[in-house]
């Protein structure tokens, strides 16, 4: 029994090809892990975060499956930066900075668009 999370990580490592060392969401992020899928949807975007790639599209962050070939939701990593957040989000302001909420998400409007980050305090 004291080896099943050691099994894990071996598990997850062979399927991923590597483990990922980007920070992200943990519960409760509100998409649940999915079952891998061959094609993005349509419209997805690339992007990179430190050495990690993530696919997006409307809200939705994906991540490839080295070993398979496909493409599975993953939470979305901090520090992602979006061009735009899907409709439906709502506007926050905490000690005067605007923050925007889109499904348990947060972003911060930054040059580029707007970035994940951490729920604000």
């Amino acid at each position: 029994m004291k080896n099943i999370p050691l099994l894990l990580v071996f598990i997850f490592t062979w399927v991923m090809g590597e483990l990922p060392e980007v920070q992200a969401f943990s519960p409760p992020y509100p998409y649940v892990l999915s079952q891998p899928i061959g094609l993005l949807p349509s419209g997805f975007v690339t992007i990179n975060v430190g050495e990690e790639t993530y696919y997006y599209c409307s809200g939705i962050f994906y991540q490839r499956i080295i070993r398979e070939q496909k493409y599975v939701i993953v939470p979305p990593p901090i520090g992602a930066v979006i061009f735009s957040i899907p409709q439906g989000y709502e506007l926050t302001f905490i000690d005067g900075v605007s923050y925007y909420e889109y499904q348990g998400v947060y972003y911060k409007r930054v040059l580029e668009g707007y970035k994940v980050i951490y729920p604000p305090v």
